[in-house]
Order: C-alpha cells, then sequence, then structure tokens
C-alpha cells in the first residue's frame, strides 16, 4: 500500500486537490444559489406529478445524489454491449435516451451547482445578446436540455428581457419539467419535441436570437438544422449562439461529431463570428 502510494501520489494529491476546489471554490448550494432555486423549482415539478411526494425525502435525497455525483458511474451501455452480442444502440437510439431520461436530467441539475459555469457558457451570452440586440428577445432555444441561460436570466430579469420563447428538443423528462416551468410561470412560449437524435425543423417561427449548445453532434442530420437556421435568419439583428466545436470521436450519443464543417456553410452564407464564450460562438449575418 506504501509503495503504491509513492508511486502515485502526485496523482492521488491531484485529484485530491481538484475536489477540494471544486467543493469550496465551484460548487454553491447555499440558499440565495441558482441550484437551490431550480431544486426548489423540481420539486414543484414533481409534486404536480405525484402529489404525495414528501418535499424533505425529496430534497435530501437529491442533495445526495449531487455532492456524491462522483461515486457513480454508469456502466448501462458498456455492459449491453459486454454481454448482449446482439446489442446495437444505432438501431433504436430513441430506447436508449429514454431509458436514460432521468440520469440526463441529474446530469443537468448537477451543472447548476457550479455558478461560474453556468454563467460563462449561459447566462453570460444572453447578457451579451440582451445589450447587443436591445430589443426584447425571440427566443429559439434548440436541443440543449434545460435551458439554463432563459431559466437564470428569468430569476433574475423576470419578464423585461424577452418577448417570446420557442423551446425545440427531444421528448423527454427534462423537456417534461421545462414545459410545466413555462405552464407555471405564465410564459409565453411555443414548444416542439421530437424523437431524440431527430433533426427538427424550423418553419413559421419568428426569432432574434437563437441559442444551440450541445445539440449538433446528437443529430442525424445536422446540416439540415444549419441550413433551416441559414435561411430562417431574416432579422439583420438576429444573433446565433451556436457550438460547433469538434466533438471527438464517434459515440453512442455523438452520432455527428465533426462538427466544425458547418462553420463554411455560415461564413458561405455571409454570416461571422462577433463573439467567442468557450465553445459557443456568436455568428452574426453581414449586410
Amino acid at each position: 500500500m506504501i509503495s503504491y502510494y509513492r508511486k502515485h501520489k502526485n496523482k492521488i494529491l491531484n485529484l485530491s486537490l481538484k475536489k477540494i476546489y471544486s467543493y469550496f471554490f465551484l460548487n454553491n448550494i447555499k440558499k440565495d444559489s441558482y441550484y437551490y432555486y431550480l431544486k426548489n423549482l423540481l420539486y414543484q415539478f414533481f409534486v404536480f406529478k405525484n402529489p404525495n411526494l414528501n418535499n424533505q425525502n425529496f430534497i435530501n435525497d437529491l442533495d445526495s445524489l449531487v455532492v456524491h455525483r462522483d461515486n457513480y458511474q454508469d456502466l448501462s451501455v458498456t455492459l449491453e454491449q459486454l454481454f448482449n452480442s446482439e446489442f446495437k444502440i444505432d438501431d433504436d437510439i430513441e430506447s436508449h435516451y429514454k431509458s436514460n431520461e432521468k440520469k440526463i436530467l441529474l446530469k443537468f441539475i448537477i451543472y447548476s451547482i457550479n455558478t461560474k459555469l453556468i454563467k460563462r457558457k449561459y447566462v453570460d451570452i444572453y447578457d451579451f445578446a440582451i445589450n447587443q440586440i436591445k430589443d426584447p428577445l425571440k427566443i429559439l432555444e434548440i436541443g440543449g436540455g434545460m435551458p439554463h441561460g432563459f431559466i437564470y436570466s428569468y430569476w433574475k430579469r423576470k419578464k423585461s428581457f424577452f418577448d417570446h420563447i420557442h423551446y425545440i428538443d427531444a421528448n423527454l423528462l427534462h423537456s417534461d419539467f421545462v414545459k410545466w416551468y413555462f405552464q407555471n410561470n405564465n410564459i409565453s412560449n411555443s414548444i416542439k419535441l421530437y424523437p431524440a437524435a431527430k433533426t427538427p425543423k424550423i418553419d413559421n417561427i419568428e426569432f432574434n436570437f437563437i441559442f444551440a449548445k450541445d445539440i449538433f453532434e446528437h443529430l442525424d442530420d445536422p446540416d439540415t438544422l444549419i441550413e433551416d437556421i441559414i435561411s430562417n435568419t431574416t432579422n439583420s439583428k438576429t444573433l446565433l449562439c451556436l457550438d460547433l466545436e469538434h466533438k471527438g470521436a464517434k459515440t453512442v450519443q455523438h452520432i455527428n461529431p465533426n462538427l466544425p464543417i458547418l462553420k463554411k456553410k455560415l461564413e458561405n452564407n455571409n454570416f461571422q463570428v462577433i463573439k467567442k464564450f468557450d465553445e459557443v460562438h456568436i455568428w452574426k449575418k453581414m449586410q
């Protein structure tokens, strides 16, 4: 044991330091945090689905899952591939997503404890668009799961920053929550839900702000989506906030990871990047 520690001391210390830093400086679960706000919304949503739900049990169980998230590992796909020789995820990817919809929801919830991440990858982009466009946002959120940028902005700004939100995503548990959230807060909205991995159509939607992060790589035909976005962008003020960075090797969920090729379609139609927020770039059509 001692020899093992000596051999791997630096790696062990590095992992420990990362956990310590994450716990004290990144994770925020206090009563004034976004996570606390979202957690209570989720409790209300699940009470709506199950009126007998116990508040304290729900809160304690969710907190425990979030705090101890590093102790869990999802082996479902690996085990299927190992013990089921006929398993082919491409044959029924929708069933794969549906069977994992609770894990997907939990993943979106876990994001919310890192306020710096939420602001940098979602809220700062909304703030930039609000300041740049100046008119109330007509929002089109495509496939990002939990619309953290909108929910956080609505929490802080209420209705002062937008006119309407159109939400497009897979027909999974998190989209049920979003539908309830819009209705519960009387938010002007429209929703289109599609089977997981199927490319949505952009038809008859008025927008001046698109937010599409973590979506193109999951689709069976991302070229069609980018072409729809281009052809439907008619307002000169419209901002396209798109994540088109390469997503590595092809995986069960990343079925089309080579996204930079989509940038060429935007460039060929006179779109230029005017701002970058990590992997999300802000595109605008030049006159």
